[in-house]
């Protein structure tokens, strides 16, 4: 699993849209769709705010994803 498939699966059980998470987060809904599709990865600051959002530590998020 990558990290924009694990953001967007804990976005998903969290019961938010794209644009709630980027607002809690701070960041724009376009950038939370380039994560969540793989085109892009958060820089660790960002995804820290995402996950921070979500009530997650970041390391839960990196646990389980495939190294490349």
């Amino acid at each position: 699993m990558t990290i924009g498939e694990r953001i967007k699966k804990e976005r998903e059980q969290c019961g938010w849209s794209q644009e709630a998470l980027a607002l809690a987060a701070g960041v724009s809904q376009r950038s939370i769709g380039h994560y969540e599709l793989g085109q892009r990865d958060p820089q660790s600051v960002i995804l820290g705010k995402i996950m921070g959002a979500m009530g997650f530590q970041m390391q839960f998020v990196k646990e389980g994803v495939e190294s490349e």
